[in-house]
């Protein structure tokens, strides 16, 4: 077994944070690492691709790195959270034949099955795992002991999910914003400005961002941004190239697209497609 585990840190991240919604406003989210979302506190919906799930407190939010998601504050109150994100191929040296770490991230549609509303005793193991995390101090087994803890989390997680009841509880959308996500996510590779989104639908296009906003909690043009990316990332596993994922994927200014595809994945495409090896499609 060859774990770089100088590198942990870098591959398994902590954080428990509040937030005020009336100061900071959370986008949309397109990363690499595999993210556990928990909610401590806080009246909060999570939106991922096209789906919108009302959530509470001992609910588990869990995303892929093709996924894109947020919350979305529904009032003002300060709401806390717990995140652990970790690179997919940290753990894959421990998959079993009869356990695949991996498997509820990936065996499912994309944007579904998100959410995994845990029982009073699964709520009490997972924060006594959290703070196992929470409270490691540097020391010689720190790092095993990190990726230890994760990989317990990861044990419970894929236990409760195989038996989490499959019918999804999804948050309702007014009709014009569920026929634009499905609109948009179909045609990444058209014009999608506001003004041919507002020719479309026959609707004012102030009026379409407002009603984005209020539901989503981010703009259109955002998420018409993330929708592309995750697309790039889905073309460029498939072999294709730089030059030809962009155009693919709607983007009509070569420069713009290198820009913002490293901005968002924190790499260059080049350098993305060459590394896709240490990353799971």
């Amino acid at each position: 077994m060859n774990l770089a585990y100088e590198s942990i840190d870098e591959c398994i991240r902590y954080e428990r944070k509040l937030y005020n919604p009336n100061i900071c406003n959370v986008n949309f989210h397109l990363h690499e690492e595999f993210e556990i979302y928990f909610l401590i506190s806080g009246d909060v919906n999570y939106f991922v691709e096209k789906n919108m799930y009302p959530i509470k407190y001992g609910d588990l939010m869990i995303t892929n790195n093709q996924e894109i998601h947020k919350p979305s504050f529904q009032n003002d109150h300060v709401y806390e959270r717990i995140t652990l994100q970790f690179a997919p191929h940290i753990v894959r040296t421990f998959n079993s034949p009869s356990l695949d770490l991996l498997s509820c991230f990936l065996n499912k549609p994309k944007g579904q099955q998100n959410k995994i509303t845990l029982q009073p005793s699964q709520i009490k193991e997972i924060l006594r795992l959290f703070n196992q995390i929470e409270n490691l101090k540097p020391h010689a087994g720190y790092k095993i002991l990190k990726l230890n803890y994760l990989i317990e989390v990861l044990v419970l997680i894929n236990i409760i999910f195989k038996d989490v009841n499959r019918s999804e509880n999804l948050s309702s959308m007014p009709e014009l914003l569920t026929s634009l996500l499905d609109y948009i996510d179909m045609n990444l590779e058209k014009d999608l400005t506001l003004e041919s989104l507002s020719t479309k639908f026959y609707v004012d296009r102030f009026y379409m961002g407002r009603v984005f906003k209020k539901y989503i909690g981010s703009n259109i043009h955002e998420y018409i941004l993330f929708k592309r990316i995750s697309k790039a990332k889905q073309i460029l596993s498939e072999g294709y190239s730089v030059t030809d994922t962009c155009e693919l994927c709607g983007f009509n200014d070569y420069s713009n697209f290198l820009k913002m595809f490293k901005r968002t994945v924190g790499v260059s495409p080049g350098k993305y497609k060459g590394n896709l090896e240490l990353i799971d499609p």
